[in-house]
């Protein structure tokens, strides 16, 4: 209880009336305050509690009087009572986490997917795609699908002024494609044989000979066609840069391990290629390929997000199956993520401070 209070004493001063404008409370039935609803949604989202547990700690401590199914509907209705409360925390944490001039208006869309398992005896396993917007470190939009299903910017509504930030598993030309049909842009990370690029004479190109060009601290840039599945030409830009001594054994160490663990070989062809950092976007070439690089480098923070969330925050169990419910546990469990985060950066000191 000590813990919740401490982490509900960083939500905004208008969290409350917040609550109302979101439609989380219409009506004071089984519960007089949002304070009362947001204590009860921590007690869930924190400590685990089932729907039961909540519905008891809710009696005991006076919080409320609520069925395990009238909680239920109360949490799901508080997706975007939680996502409101995000924007604010996020705008008070990443205060020196500034847009460039070529990024205002737009929104860096970072993108990924991850597994999570069902709770209960059957063990479903469940895929998480997940589309944050970056600079507010808040959720856009989540699809829960079975593990069937792969990754791909398709699973993702896009919109005009949308940056898609996005890693190998989505460099696919259908991907790109719906971000072209949205009206949307892109920066993603190609793998050594994501598909066939070409000259403006329709030459095909080779990439790892124009890489191997390159010298330390040099980026790539330069425009090249894909054709889609109609065979149309589709026009997009390669940027890419050499990654640093340490990045490269790093690299090299991870990929040794991947041959060991599965026991496969790893052609030279993609060892090599695995040096560099390569995307590809539709950008306009006023964006200079240091600013397309230094967008992608963000996306690190989806991943950064998911091992907390996972880690910290029990988020690789899913015990949600209705839409509205994995949402609100979904944007909850980010919440709690950026108050404990607030929370830390507030015991944060200067290295030249005195004792």
């Amino acid at each position: 209880m000590e813990n919740i209070a401490y982490l509900m004493a960083g939500l905004p001063k208008d969290y409350e009336q917040a609550c109302y404008e979101k439609g989380a409370i219409v009506r004071k039935r089984g519960i007089s305050s949002p304070a009362d609803l947001m204590m009860l949604s921590m007690f869930h989202l924190q400590n685990g509690c089932t729907l039961l547990e909540i519905s008891e700690v809710a009696r005991i401590t006076k919080l409320g009087a609520m069925s395990d199914v009238a909680f239920m509907k109360r949490f799901e209705k508080c997706g975007n009572w939680f996502r409101s409360i995000n924007e604010k925390i996020a705008a008070e944490c990443l205060v020196n986490y500034k847009k460039p001039l070529w990024m205002e208006g737009k929104t860096l869309v970072g993108m990924d997917a991850s597994d999570v398992t069902e709770k209960g005896r059957s063990g479903r396993v469940f895929r998480l795609h997940y589309g944050m917007d970056i600079y507010k470190m808040v959720s856009l939009e989540q699809k829960i699908t079975t593990n069937k299903i792969g990754e791909s910017i398709c699973n993702f509504n896009l919109r005009p002024k949308d940056v898609v930030v996005a890693d190998r598993g989505y460099a696919t030309i259908k991907g790109m494609a719906h971000c072209e049909e949205c009206g949307a842009e892109y920066i993603i990370r190609l793998r050594k044989n994501s598909f066939t690029l070409r000259d403006e004479a329709g030459k095909k190109v080779d990439l790892p000979a124009e890489l191997a060009k390159l010298n330390a601290g040099e980026c790539l840039n330069f425009p090249a066609y894909a054709s889609n599945s109609d065979g149309e030409s589709i026009q997009m830009r390669i940027c890419a840069t050499r990654k640093t001594p340490d990045a490269i054994e790093q690299t090299r160490k991870k990929l040794r391990r991947k041959e060991s663990r599965r026991q496969i070989t790893i052609s030279d062809a993609t060892k090599s290629f695995n040096e560099y950092i390569v995307v590809v976007t539709n950008l306009d070439s006023s964006v200079s390929a240091e600013e397309v690089l230094a967008a992608y480098r963000l996306r690190w923070q989806v991943e950064i997000y998911f091992k907390r969330l996972k880690s910290l925050l029990d988020f690789g169990e899913l015990p949600k199956r209705r839409p509205d419910s994995a949402i609100a546990w979904l944007n909850g469990k980010m919440m709690v993520a950026l108050l404990i985060e607030a929370s830390i950066a507030k015991l944060s000191f200067s290295p030249t401070a005195q004792n």
